[in-house]
């Protein structure tokens, strides 16, 4: 009894906590290896993926070897790449005929080191990762298809709950039966996630916040001006960037995490003379990835009292 209870006990540090401290903020890329931004971690935490400034191209990280490589040098391959369900790193592959873009989906093994397209000429496709950057579902034009397989060629319908945005409206989608939401009304609705237990919505409104509702779009939390926000592992915390810019380029930028039950919020790169950008919760509330104006990838450790 008395191990449950401590298990337990650690298990709710997290939800409870009144302190956040950076124990470290640790350097994963140099720029002698290149400017990178975006970082996207494995499921396992065995690596993580980047891309360049505009998207174009794909790096991964293997932590174990320290070993950085070049997975594509395709344009939109930076944007929300995942992985599947095996050794594949799932990827857009943009191309422009006569002004139009047209869009691929790519899968590269990366231990036979081979791509494969999964269907392409794709005039609106999105990538559906889940909160731990595995890859299931992805939408072309509005039809939300499945990869589930075991060698990823085949499209089936997805069956499971996902969120995706459509004419700057929020989707909700199961077994292709849709819900639009708009739940501050007529706007720009963007970064809509879905928490880990599928029972929330975060989201944020262009010009007015970020804010967590239910499925039916009723506002249970309003974050205030919080970008990039993306759910905590146990869907408690929420992590976000409060970027300033002067109309052309972000001028200011720090990293925060907010208690969805406290209401606190932690500046988590104060310290730092920085301009830090785009952070991704690592497989647990401990852990950070984000990556600086000047194109570092680096990792924050950090601890819960």
């Amino acid at each position: 009894m008395k191990k449950i209870f401590l298990i337990l006990f650690i298990a709710v540090v997290p939800l409870l906590a009144q302190k956040v401290t950076v124990v470290e903020d640790i350097v994963l890329t140099s720029l002698s290896e290149g400017n990178f931004y975006y970082p996207t971690l494995n499921p396992d935490g065995t690596g993580v993926l980047f891309s360049s400034e505009n998207y174009k191209g794909l790096w991964y990280k293997n932590f174990s070897t320290g070993k950085t490589v070049k997975i594509t040098e395709a344009l939109g391959a930076g944007y929300e790449p995942g992985f599947g369900i095996s050794n594949e790193i799932l990827y857009r592959d943009d191309k422009f005929v006569r002004g139009k873009k047209f869009s691929s989906l790519i899968s590269y093994d990366m231990v036979s080191k081979k791509a494969a397209v999964l269907e392409g000429g794709i005039r609106d496709l999105k990538i559906c990762r889940n909160n731990n950057n595995a890859f299931n579902n992805y939408i072309k034009e509005t039809e939300v298809r499945s990869t589930l397989n075991q060698n990823m060629l085949q499209k089936t319908t997805a069956s499971e709950l996902i969120v995706f945005i459509h004419d700057s409206k929020i989707v909700l989608s199961e077994n292709n039966t849709k819900k639009v939401l708009e739940p501050l009304g007529y706007g720009n609705y963007i970064w809509a996630s879905l928490s880990p237990d599928k029972s929330k919505l975060l989201f944020t409104f262009a010009g007015k916040g970020t804010y967590v509702s239910n499925l039916e779009g009723t506002i249970l939390k309003k974050m205030g001006y919080a970008n990039y926000p993306s759910w905590s592992p146990d869907g408690n915390w929420i992590l976000f960037m409060k970027d300033i810019d002067d109309g052309v380029n972000i001028i200011s930028s720090d990293v925060y995490i907010a208690n969805l039950n406290t209401g606190k919020y932690f500046n988590l790169t104060s310290r730092s003379d920085d301009i830090t950008l785009y952070p991704r919760w690592g497989i647990t509330n401990a852990d950070i990835y984000y990556n600086t104006d000047n194109g570092q990838i680096r990792k924050i450790k950090l601890k819960y009292e």
